[in-house]
């Protein structure tokens, strides 16, 4: 291995291009990070092979990651449908490669590099919020645009505004680092109109988004304090919960009585939320049939009797509820489903490895903003998306990008 990291003379420019680029993919076309992500990765290697260097790939999260997904690929042994865990595990190691790459990038730009790569950032950023304004007043014009929608038509433009629940959540999750990119600006005026954009974005968010986006900010905001407290109490609170969390959960709501029952004793509840119930409920007795090795990588929406729907309330109030829609919308349970006890304890282990990262960070402000996005992305993964998802990883990944390229600079 070459002892000197590859210079980023390439990366730098696109990887501004790519960050400008990241918010607005992010809100309408989300898929679309894992392919700029990619593109990011693939200059990277090249400057890698011309300079003869190799990423310093001996590090703990990426070795977790890498065997995460070598337990994923071993599951295709036994899992339901063989050809979707094979996809879902290359699926995960090429995520774990993108992340070892572009924090590559990150380490190897220069000032002027990462100066440039925060400016198109915030750029983008200011232009996402503007077309979500844009779509707020609008009733979806632009979202019905990139989803080929006629708004006019009521189904059409219901089906335009719900395309954006993910770019929204994905908003969300960026905003801190909005915030610590405030944080470092010196002139007065660039630092209130940093925030008035922030204030704007979130005031977006908080009234377009679903109740997990809103818990996610709330929860961003706790696990931000949690981060102040001094001595070790931060690393044994978060890390503490986490092992409760994956150890506990498929056992709590192993008590969650039949769908009936949760409607009627939850009923002021939101109904997405007493299905979720039901949902955690059903998976958590799948997990009993096969607690150590699992069902198999993305077998979620293959499990027996998952595709069954249970008729739940009275009269006009009667509901149709499935039993797994494709994934248990919580990540601990997808862990515990798919990959059984081995897995969840690898993926745990990815998140406390994550954890103890952020709580040795020496830089309060970007420490605080690091666990603010590990805060919403533990309540989001809990409450909505597949734990597997690429368009939610490669969120992610941009976010540990994002504060590594942010981590050398004292003032922009």
């Amino acid at each position: 291995m070459a002892a000197q990291r590859a210079p980023a003379s390439w990366s730098a420019w696109t990887t501004a291009l790519a960050l400008f680029l990241v918010p607005g993919f992010g809100l309408y076309l989300p898929n679309a990070l894992i392919v700029t992500l990619a593109v990011c990765a693939l200059v990277r290697v090249a400057e890698s092979i011309r300079h003869r260097s190799l990423p310093c790939w001996r590090q703990t999260p990426f070795l977790l990651i890498l065997a995460l997904a070598l337990w994923a690929t071993s599951s295709a042994l036994w899992a339901i449908n063989a050809k979707a865990a094979l996809e879902g595990a290359a699926s995960l190691t090429g995520c774990g490669i993108l992340l070892l790459l572009v924090l590559d990038t990150a380490s190897a730009l220069d000032r002027a590099g990462r100066h440039r790569a925060i400016i198109s950032f915030s750029a983008g950023f200011a232009l996402a919020t503007t077309m979500l304004v844009t779509d707020m007043i609008s009733g979806g014009y632009l979202a019905g645009w990139f989803r080929s929608y006629d708004i006019s038509d009521i189904l059409q433009q219901e089906l335009a505004l719900r395309s954006l629940n993910r770019g929204v959540t994905l908003l969300a999750v960026f905003c801190p680092v909005l915030f610590l990119i405030i944080w470092r600006l010196r002139q007065p005026s660039r630092r209130w109109t940093g925030l008035g954009m922030l204030a704007l974005s979130l005031t977006c968010v908080l009234f377009w988004g679903k109740d997990a986006v809103v818990l996610a900010v709330i929860a961003a905001m706790l696990t931000a304090v949690i981060t102040l407290l001094l001595g070790r109490w931060p690393w044994r609170i978060l890390g503490g919960g986490l092992i409760a969390l994956v150890l506990l959960w498929p056992l709590a709501v192993r008590s969650v009585p039949g769908p009936q029952q949760t409607w009627e004793q939850w009923r002021s509840w939101p109904h997405s939320l007493q299905h979720r119930l039901y949902i955690w409920n059903f998976t958590s007795a799948r997990i009993e049939e096969k607690p150590w090795l699992g069902w198999g990588m993305n077998s979620s929406k293959f499990i027996p009797g998952g595709n069954q729907d249970v008729r739940v309330g009275q009269g006009k109030h009667e509901l149709q509820w499935r039993a797994l829609p494709l994934h248990p919308h919580n990540a601990i349970l997808q862990w515990w489903l798919e990959l059984g006890a081995i897995g969840a304890i690898l993926a745990g282990g990815v998140v406390i490895s994550t954890i103890r990262a952020l709580c040795r960070l020496p830089d309060r402000p970007r420490r605080l903003v690091s666990a603010a996005i590990f805060g919403q992305a533990c309540v989001v993964s809990l409450l909505s998306f597949g734990a597997w998802q690429s368009w939610w990883l490669a969120g992610l990944i941009l976010c540990v990008w994002l504060i590594n390229i942010l981590e050398p600079l004292d003032q922009a």
